[in-house]
């Protein structure tokens, strides 16, 4: 099951346990789980995405040091008017 998958279904979970039948302790425990649930994998899913990002900068960062940009000599105009 992906992350997104998890998240999801843990939100659904999470709507969803007021209204389970379970005794009230019961039901304040498992919000409590859910919550702390959806919170790791949030971070977890912007851990990956951070270091994803990361690593496409320095690809970038690195191809740049090794193809030295060219530019074109700079053309002058006389404007006819």
């Amino acid at each position: 099951m992906s992350k997104t998958s998890m998240l999801i279904l843990l939100g659904v979970l999470t709507i969803l346990s007021p209204f389970s039948g379970l005794p009230m302790a019961m039901r304040s425990f498992l919000t409590v789980v859910f919550g702390a649930c959806v919170a790791i994998v949030g971070l977890t899913l912007r851990a990956h995405q951070a270091r994803t990002s990361r690593a496409a900068v320095e690809a970038v960062l690195s191809q740049a040091e090794e193809e030295p940009l060219q530019m074109e000599p700079a053309r002058t105009t006389i404007s006819p008017i």
